[in-house]
C-alpha cells in the first residue's frame, strides 16, 4: 500500500494546550502512522526546543513550526490578531510535500489559504469540525461584528472537500447551514478506556470538580455560586476548577467574595492527563454547565469512569446528550441554584459506579482510539 504524507493544521496542540480538540489530535496524531501514512503537523512555535521526530513501527511523526507563538486569546475573546497572524503563516505549506491536509476549523481564517495551498498543491482538505455558533452564537460573543463572523463561519463551511463532525449534533448544525450533507462524516471523539478505567482516584479529590477552560461560556461561575448554596444547605463540600482562561481572575475574586477561600482549588492547567484523571475518579460530582460544546469529551471521560456529570441542558451543548438519567442530570442553563440541585442529588446517591460506567460504555463502543485513527485514514485514502 502507497505510505501517504499528511499534513496536519492546528494553531494548538498537545501537551502545550489543554483542550478537547487537543486530545482528540493526540490521538489522531499517534495512530496515523500506523495506517501508512507520515504524519507532519504544523502549528505555532509552542515548544522552546524543536521535538525530535516521533517514530513509530510504521510511520513518523513530525512537529514544524510555521509562525511563533501568538497568545490565543486578548483579554476574554479570541484574539483576531493571531487568527490573522497563523492565517498568513499556512501559506508556507506551499513550499512543502504532502498528499492531503487535515486541518482544525477553530479559528477559521486559515482555512482561506488553506484552500488556496489545496488547490495550488492538487491535495484534498479534510476540515475537523468541532461547533457550530451560528449568527446567534455569534452575535452573543462578539455583537454587531458578529454578522461578518457568522458569515466568515459559512463560507468556511464550504471550503473543505471533506468535513469531519465530532458529533451529530455538529452535523446536523452544518446542514441546516447550507453544508452538502454528503461532504460530511461524522467521527466522535475518543476515549483511551483502558488507561481511563485504571486510573485511581486521588486520595484529596474535591467533591466537586469543574474542568475546562475559563471562558465566559463555560460558566465555571455557576459552579462556585452552586458550591456557595450547597454549603448554606449543610453540605461539606469542596470544589476543584482545573483549566485556565480570561476568566480565572473574576473567579477567585468570585470565590472570595461568597468566603469560598479555604473550599475554592484552582489547579490551574494539569499536564499530566493521569492526574486530572485521578481528580476525575475521585471526584463525586463533575459540574459542567456549560452552554456551548461541540462534544465534550471531559464529560465523556468522567462517564467512563462512573463519575456523575451535572450538565445544562442547553441547544448549543452537544455534552448534554451523553448524559443520561442513569450516568447523570440535565438542568436548566444559566442557573446555579439549578446546579447545585443536580449536584446535591448526586451527593446523596452515590452508588453503583461502576455500574454508571458500564451503562455509559456500553452505549457508546464507537469512542475507541483505535476507531478515531481508522476513520480518518480511511477517509484520506478515498479522497486521494
Amino acid at each position: 500500500m502507497q505510505r501517504l504524507r499528511v499534513a496536519v493544521v492546528s494553531d494548538a496542540l498537545y501537551p502545550w494546550h489543554m483542550g478537547g480538540k487537543e486530545i482528540r489530535y493526540s490521538h489522531l496524531l499517534r495512530g496515523l502512522p500506523e495506517h501508512d501514512m507520515d504524519v507532519t503537523v504544523y502549528s505555532m512555535k509552542w515548544w522552546d526546543e524543536d521535538p525530535a521526530v516521533v517514530t513509530s513501527s510504521s510511520g513518523s511523526l513530525t512537529y514544524v513550526a510555521i509562525c511563533r507563538r501568538v497568545p490565543l486569546y486578548r483579554k476574554t475573546r479570541r484574539s483576531v490578531s493571531q487568527a490573522l497572524r497563523f492565517a498568513v503563516a499556512t501559506l508556507r505549506l506551499l513550499r512543502r510535500k504532502f498528499d492531503v491536509i487535515e486541518a482544525d476549523h477553530i479559528p477559521y481564517l486559515q482555512l482561506v489559504p488553506l484552500r488556496l495551498v489545496a488547490w495550488a498543491k492538487r491535495a484534498p482538505l479534510v476540515v475537523t469540525w468541532h461547533e457550530v455558533w451560528g449568527d446567534d452564537g455569534w452575535d452573543t460573543y462578539i455583537g454587531r461584528m458578529g454578522v461578518a463572523a457568522a458569515m466568515l463561519e459559512r463560507v468556511c463551511s464550504r471550503l473543505p472537500n471533506r468535513i469531519v463532525a465530532v458529533s451529530v449534533g455538529t452535523q446536523e448544525k452544518l446542514v441546516s447551514m447550507g453544508v452538502d450533507p454528503q461532504r460530511i462524516i461524522v467521527v466522535p471523539n475518543p476515549l483511551n478506556i483502558e488507561p481511563l478505567q485504571q486510573s485511581v482516584a486521588h486520595t484529596s479529590a474535591p467533591e466537586l470538580l469543574f474542568v475546562g477552560r475559563l471562558l465566559e461560556h463555560k460558566h465555571a461561575d455557576l459552579a462556585v455560586r452552586a458550591t456557595r448554596l450547597l454549603v448554606d444547605r449543610g453540605y461539606d463540600v469542596r470544589l476543584g476548577i482545573v483549566g485556565v482562561g480570561p476568566e480565572e481572575g473574576r473567579l477567585h475574586e468570585l470565590a472570595a467574595e461568597l468566603e469560598l477561600d479555604l473550599r475554592v482549588t484552582f489547579y490551574s492547567s494539569i499536564d499530566d492527563q493521569g492526574d486530572l484523571w485521578s481528580l476525575m475518579r475521585g471526584a463525586r460530582v463533575l459540574v459542567a454547565p456549560s452552554t456551548r460544546e461541540g462534544y465534550g469529551l471531559v464529560v465523556a471521560e468522567a462517564l467512563a469512569m462512573g463519575t456523575p456529570v451535572v450538565c445544562a441542558e442547553h441547544p448549543e451543548n452537544e455534552s448534554a446528550k451523553l448524559v443520561g438519567p442513569t450516568t447523570g442530570s440535565r438542568v436548566e442553563p444559566f442557573s446555579a441554584e439549578a446546579l447545585a440541585d443536580g449536584a446535591q442529588y448526586w451527593l446523596t446517591n452515590d452508588s453503583a459506579r461502576d455500574k454508571r460506567a458500564s451503562d455509559f460504555l456500553d452505549e457508546h463502543r464507537e469512542m475507541s482510539v483505535d476507531a478515531l485513527s481508522s476513520s480518518y485514514a480511511d477517509i484520506i485514502r478515498q479522497l486521494v
